[in-house]
């Protein structure tokens, strides 16, 4: 991958997408909607609004990086149930994870959520699913994930969007294809593929203010060259 595409992407997500929000804080859900938008941006180690008031995010993570690519725990609770718990404890903001491949690999991302539980014999947890959230079952895998990071933004959490692996399925291992660039499942053009249709995808979704690039960079065929070239 040349590096040139890299920033050009890095840069727009760091400057064109991910600093619009709504106002989270010490503002009621109301207040923000008549105040439109904010964009949030840096001031030396800190995090602001356009005003100039420091933002703090305050995050719990939510992973839906596995097998089935769904928001885990939707077979046991309504994604609104959820999420209000979430901002009860006092959370102003969802470290949400996603697969690559979710969105860059058709075998993956023509799949509705009942097909990615069939194909994995989830049967149980599928009909938690119909149970709880059954709006969710006919959605395709990424209008799920759209739905999820919805209904957080109506419970007035933010979103930051965390590439965690490219092939669904737990994280960590050194050998799991998914550490460095060029691993088995970790290809850079279809990574910064990936990322700019994510950020395509959300760039206009006021409660999602940040995406992270990728977790957890590790494995055998980390070097320094490839650290500072890349």
């Amino acid at each position: 991958m040349r590096r040139s595409s890299l920033l050009t992407v890095t840069a727009w997500l760091a400057l064109g997408f991910v600093c619009h929000c709504a106002l989270y804080h010490a503002v009621s859900a109301a207040a923000a909607v008549a105040a439109g938008v904010t964009t949030l941006s840096t001031a030396s180690r800190w995090i602001v609004d356009e005003a100039g008031n420091r933002v703090k995010l305050t995050c719990v993570n939510w992973p839906s990086h596995l097998q089935p690519m769904l928001a885990e725990g939707l077979n046991k609770r309504p994604v609104g149930a959820i999420a209000g718990d979430i901002a009860a404890m006092g959370f102003n903001c969802v470290r949400l994870t996603w697969p690559t491949f979710m969105v860059t690999n058709a075998s993956y991302s023509s799949l509705t959520v009942e097909q990615s539980f069939q194909r994995l014999n989830l049967t149980d947890s599928l009909d938690g699913i119909r149970a709880n959230n059954p709006g969710f079952v006919d959605l395709q895998l990424i209008d799920a994930f759209k739905s999820v990071v919805s209904s957080l933004g109506e419970n007035n959490l933010m979103v930051i969007l965390d590439n965690h692996v490219s092939k669904p399925g737990w994280c960590c291992s050194p050998s799991d294809g998914n550490g460095f660039f060029g691993d088995g499942n970790f290809e850079p053009d279809v990574w910064v593929d990936g990322l700019t249709r994510m950020a395509t995808t959300f760039a206009g979704v006021p409660n999602v203010v940040g995406m992270s690039l990728r977790n957890e960079l590790r494995g055998p065929r980390q070097n320094s060259n490839d650290w500072y070239n890349m």
